[in-house]
């Protein structure tokens, strides 16, 4: 029992970037998002993601993991920044914030998920059991995916531009974290 619940912690873990994200992209407006979609989407690059790092992380150096952390933290500082000068200024235009349609889905599925990437070359060290990790890892981020889209949704009907600055407080802080 006690795998199953680190295993649910790592999960819980992972997905978090995935609702901090998503509740950003909501509160700042794009109500034309398939909250459907985008939630299977996320999941399923949380599991490809450790996929990848469990069984081709080992012939990758480990310098590589924290460049890509580094550049997914960029990433979110940036846009970050962006959302709250954009809420700051009051400005109604999107900008450079990654809308989750289109080719957008698939940038903002892949920057979420870049942490499971590293976390399952770990697990490929510790020989883990694939189907379960994979698994667990694709479900809880597809949940925190939709429910960051339907929260961030109602938030910025209800806190207007300080929603949008709060959730580019969201992505600076998640940004910083990956980046330190």
């Amino acid at each position: 029992m006690g795998g199953w619940m680190i295993l649910a912690t790592m999960a819980l873990a992972l997905s978090m970037d995935a609702f901090s994200m998503s509740l950003a992209v909501a509160m700042r407006g794009a109500e034309r998002i398939n909250k459907l979609l985008t939630s299977v989407i996320v999941g399923l690059f949380h599991m490809w993601m450790p996929f990848i790092g469990l069984y081709g992380g080992r012939l990758i150096a480990s310098s590589f993991e924290k460049v890509a952390l580094i550049t997914g933290g960029i990433l979110l500082f940036v846009i970050g920044l962006q959302m709250m000068w954009t809420g700051w200024n009051n400005s109604e235009h999107t900008g450079g914030v990654i809308i989750p349609r289109g080719a957008g889905l698939m940038f903002f599925a892949v920057l979420v998920s870049l942490d499971s990437f590293s976390i399952g070359i770990t697990l490929g060290i510790l020989n883990a059991s694939l189907v379960p990790v994979l698994l667990m890892f694709g479900l809880f981020s597809a949940f925190f995916t939709w429910i960051g889209l339907a929260l961030g949704n109602r938030l910025q009907h209800t806190l207007g531009r300080y929603g949008e600055i709060f959730g580019g407080v969201i992505l600076l802080s998640f940004g910083l974290k990956l980046i330190l």
